[in-house]
C-alpha cells in the first residue's frame, strides 16, 4: 500500500510541476477574459493570491517582479567610462503567464486540495533586447582615438604640439554574453567588458614629419633710404598678413588676396614703388621685397609657381632673375601647395638685423635632398633713347629729367639639386627673364624763340 502511495504523490507532483494536459484555457488571456479565478493556498513568487482573478494577480505580480528586476543593478566600466543598466532595461522578464496558468489549472482539477500550492517564476530574457541594449553602452563607452595636433605660433614662429590619444571600443556580442550570465543568475553584479585599443591614425611623430621646416630665405632691407620707416612699416605689414598662411594640397596661394589692396583706408603707407619704370610714392610700397623673398622659398620647397612677374629692372636686395613684383589690380604672385600634406608660411620681420625671412613648413623633399637657387645676367641689351618732351609748365629752356634711361638685360634662373651629402645632382632651369630697356624722359620748357613768337602774335591780336 505504501508503494501505492508514493506512486501517487509523485504522479500528483508532476502534474503540479508539469501543468494539466487538458487545461480549461488555451492560454492566459483567454483566462483572463473569462474572469478565471484562482483557487485557495496559491502562493507564486512569495506572494499569497488566492482566490484572486487571474488578471487582479498579474498585475500585482507584474509589479513585484518590475521592482526585483529593477533592483538588479550592473555596472559596465571600460577604462574611465561608467555605464549602468538593470536587467529589465536589458530585456529580462519571467515566465509569469505561463507559471498563471499552470496555477489556474491545478485550482480546476485539484478544487479539494487544502494545503499551500506554491509556484516559482523563472527569469527569461529577450535575445534581441539584451543585445540592442549591449550595442548601445559599447557605443556610450567607445573612446574615439584623438590625432595629434601641430598649431603654428604665429608670434613664435613656430609649431606647437598635442600628443595622440588612444580610444577603445567594447565588444558589444561579448558584453551582451556577460550580461546574460549575471542576469540569468539573478546577481546585480560589476562587469569588465572586454575592449580593444583604437589606436590614433596621427601621431605626434607624423606631426613633426609634417611640419618640418622645408625653405627658408631672407633679405635685407637695410638699404632702404627714402621713405624708409614707411617702406619697413609695409614689409612688416605684409609678413604679418602671410604668417600662418596654411595651404590644402592643392590649394593655390593668392598674395594679392591676402594683402587686399594696398591704399590707406586698409592701413598701408605711401613708400617707394616702381611704376611704369618710374620711382613713385605709392601705398604699400615694399611689399614686392615680401613676395621675392616668398618666391625664393617656393622655388627651395620644390612647389609650383603659378603666377609670377619680375620688376621693370634688377633690384637691390635680391639677385636678378629672383624677383617677384606684385601690385593692387596688377601682377600677382601665387604658388600650389603641390605636396600630399598641408604647407605652411611663416613670415618674420627682424628689425634689428633690417632682415626678412619666409620659412615653409611641411614634408621635407624625399631622400633628404636640398636646393640651392642660382640666377645669372647672361645678355646687356642696348640703351635705350632718350626721350624729350615739352613741358609749358617749365621756364624756357629748362630740361628736367623725369626717367633715367636704363639698360636691359637678360638673365637665366637655376634649381640646383643637391643629396643628403651636399653632392650635386642636377640642374633645372626655371626662367629666362628679360629685363627690356628702359628710355629716359627729360622735360624741357618752350623754345625761346617759340615763346617770343607767340607773345608777339598775342601783342598782334
Amino acid at each position: 500500500m505504501k508503494s501505492v502511495f508514493y506512486l501517487f504523490l509523485l504522479a500528483l507532483c508532476a502534474v503540479l510541476l508539469v501543468g494539466c494536459e487538458n487545461q480549461e484555457y488555451a492560454d492566459l488571456a483567454e483566462a483572463i477574459r473569462a474572469g478565471a479565478t484562482l483557487g485557495e493556498n496559491i502562493e507564486i513568487d512569495g506572494m499569497d493570491v488566492s482566490g484572486m482573478e487571474v488578471a487582479k494577480a498579474r498585475r500585482a505580480l507584474l509589479a513585484q517582479q518590475d521592482a526585483y528586476l529593477a533592483s538588479l543593478q550592473y555596472e559596465i566600466r571600460a577604462g574611465e567610462g561608467v555605464a549602468h543598466a538593470n536587467a529589465a532595461e536589458l530585456g529580462a522578464a519571467s515566465d509569469l503567464d505561463d507559471v498563471l496558468l499552470k496555477a489556474l489549472c491545478v485550482t480546476q482539477y485539484y478544487p479539494g486540495a487544502n494545503r499551500a500550492r506554491t509556484f516559482s517564476t523563472s527569469i527569461t530574457i529577450d535575445e534581441k533586447k539584451l543585445a540592442a541594449q549591449a550595442e548601445a553602452i559599447a557605443a556610450a563607452l567607445q573612446v574615439q582615438p584623438e590625432n595629434a595636433t601641430a598649431a603654428y605660433d604665429k608670434e613664435a614662429g613656430e609649431f606647437v604640439y598635442t600628443e595622440s590619444a588612444d580610444g577603445l571600443s567594447v565588444d558589444a556580442q561579448r558584453l551582451a554574453d556577460q550580461l546574460k550570465i549575471a542576469v540569468l543568475a539573478e546577481r546585480s553584479a560589476s562587469i569588465e567588458p572586454y575592449t580593444n585599443v583604437l589606436a590614433a591614425e596621427y601621431t605626434i611623430e607624423d606631426a613633426r614629419n609634417d611640419t618640418q621646416l622645408v625653405a627658408e630665405f631672407s633679405t635685407s632691407f637695410a638699404g632702404s633710404t627714402y621713405g624708409k620707416a614707411n617702406r619697413v612699416f609695409n614689409i612688416a605689414k605684409a609678413a604679418e598678413l602671410i604668417n600662418g598662411v596654411t595651404l590644402e594640397p592643392g590649394e593655390e596661394f593668392d598674395m594679392n588676396a591676402i594683402l587686399g589692396p594696398r591704399n590707406g583706408e586698409n592701413g598701408w603707407k605711401e613708400a617707394t614703388g616702381i611704376r611704369d619704370a618710374v620711382y613713385v610714392q605709392e601705398y604699400g610700397g615694399g611689399v614686392c621685397q615680401v613676395s621675392s623673398t616668398l618666391y625664393n622659398a617656393v622655388l627651395m620647397a620644390d612647389l609650383e609657381v603659378t603666377d609670377r612677374t619680375h620688376h621693370s629692372w634688377p633690384l637691390g636686395y635680391i639677385d636678378i632673375g629672383r624677383d617677384a613684383t606684385i601690385s593692387t589690380g596688377g601682377p600677382n604672385f601665387k604658388f600650389a601647395n603641390s605636396q600630399d600634406v598641408p604647407v605652411t608660411v611663416g613670415a618674420q620681420v627682424n628689425e634689428e638685423e633690417k632682415t626678412i625671412t619666409v620659412s615653409l613648413y611641411g614634408r621635407p623633399l624625399a631622400d633628404g635632398v636640398t636646393i640651392r637657387i642660382t640666377s645669372e645676367k647672361i645678355e646687356t641689351l642696348p640703351e635705350a633713347e632718350m626721350e624729350i618732351v615739352e613741358d609749358e609748365s617749365l621756364a624756357p629752356g629748362v630740361q628736367q629729367v623725369v626717367r633715367e634711361p636704363r639698360r636691359g638685360s637678360v638673365s637665366v634662373t637655376y634649381k640646383e639639386y643637391y643629396d643628403a651629402d651636399g653632392n650635386f645632382l642636377r640642374r633645372e632651369q626655371v626662367t629666362k627673364d628679360k629685363y627690356r630697356s628702359i628710355s629716359g624722359i627729360t622735360h624741357v620748357g618752350p623754345q625761346l624763340g617759340t615763346v617770343l613768337a607767340e607773345t608777339a602774335d598775342v601783342a598782334a591780336d
